[in-house]
């Protein structure tokens, strides 16, 4: 928020048709290294938290993307989100094809203006191929449209009864081809839940702190300041909006102490006014639209310090209190999404639980990430 602030006094200053030479010296904790003739300084702030929840609950977010970690965790995304404005522009489905979108970092940047490079390599997930439509149930020869990742293939027949690879059919993941080894009723329909892979994408730049429109469309990738050279994440996408994190949030009051410096007193008031009227009235209706909330201004005493003795030179200062109440919120992603449940009819002698396939895993191993199975 401390950044925020001195951009929008840059922004407001820019326009003004004599003061616009102070832009340069806005600046937090004097960081200049000659004192200019006139400036505008942060230099103080705190904050008290206000909790909207014991515990900081706010709810679940239902999305279409999902991030997730490969083995150990690491950040070089310090958050995914849709880009609702694509979205609306794509209605009845999601920009991006569904799948996995594994993202490697091939540089990391150091400093604010470096560029990092990053890669994309997608595993795209199909659902409800049609594969047969039996004439005699006899048949014994299939083909899918794409050519599967090894252990990724699920045959169903009539969408809710699941074969079992190796018993009910074997599948060459060569070129695709299924092979039924058993016979099935006449006009009953097969179909395939697969996952296949999708040529690369990139090397795509980044900086810190900046967010990428474009590499997935559809798709906000936040990046932060923590990404190294060989991190690695994965990008899950769904064709329908699943549970994908946990949110937790609450607000912060904030107090910012600006200074405003000037060798003229009238230069001082002048822009002490400026900075004010800018704020409180033009900025104002604008932040609180992103919920920055502006809820007070007020202006302390005037001051000055001689800095050259002997030719009796003095800079004069005023000081400006800005009160804000912002939000903040995390969001922790989700592991685990059912994608489908089949029901088994249990038995009297043997009681058999339903058996759940799910789209993703808590941890994604590498590019061989199947439908796992629990029993």
């Amino acid at each position: 928020m401390k950044r925020r602030l001195i951009l929008e006094l840059k922004d407001s200053f820019t326009g003004h048709p004599v003061y616009n030479k102070i832009v340069p010296w806005i600046e937090n904790k004097n960081s200049f290294t000659e004192r200019p003739q006139y400036g505008i300084v942060v230099k103080g702030s705190s904050a008290n938290k206000v909790a909207l929840a014991a515990d900081n609950f706010m709810g679940t977010i239902e999305s279409h993307v999902m991030l997730a970690y490969i083995g150990a965790p690491s950040y070089p995304l310090e958050w995914v989100r849709e880009d609702l404005d694509r979205v609306r522009m794509s209605p009845g489905r999601f920009p991006t094809a569904p799948g996995v979108y594994y993202m490697e970092i091939l540089h990391a940047p150091t400093n604010n203006s470096e560029h990092g490079w990053y890669a994309l390599d997608p595993l795209l997930t199909v659902t409800d191929e049609a594969v047969l439509q039996f004439v005699s149930g006899v048949e014994r020869e299939a083909q899918l449209q794409r050519l599967p990742v090894k252990g990724t293939v699920r045959l169903w027949v009539d969408h809710h009864t699941l074969l079992t690879e190796g018993v009910d059919y074997q599948v060459n993941y060569n070129d695709g081809a299924i092979t039924l080894l058993r016979s099935f009723f006449p006009n009953v329909v097969l179909n395939a839940d697969y996952r296949y892979t999708a040529p690369s994408v990139g090397p795509v730049a980044f900086q810190w702190n900046q967010a990428d429109f474009k590499a997935l469309p559809g798709v906000v990738l936040a990046f932060g300041k923590r990404a190294r050279k060989g991190d690695k994440v994965a990008i899950v996408i769904y064709p329908d909006r699943v549970d994908a994190a946990n949110a937790y949030g609450g607000k912060f009051e904030l107090s910012f102490e600006l200074e405003v410096i000037s060798q003229d007193p009238i230069q001082m008031e002048e822009i002490t006014d400026f900075a004010i009227m800018s704020l409180w009235g033009v900025k104002k209706p604008l932040l609180e639209f992103e919920g920055i909330e502006l809820t007070d201004i007020s202006m302390g005493g005037e001051s000055e310090e001689q800095y050259d003795e002997t030719a009796d030179l003095m800079f004069y200062n005023s000081s400006i209190t800005v009160a804000l109440r912002v939000d903040w919120e995390i969001h922790i992603p989700l592991p685990l999404t059912i994608s489908r449940i089949q029901q088994t009819i249990p038995r009297p002698e043997q009681m058999q639980a339903a058996n759940m396939f799910f789209a993703t895993a808590p941890h994604i191993a590498g590019r061989n990430s199947n439908f796992e199975k629990i029993l």
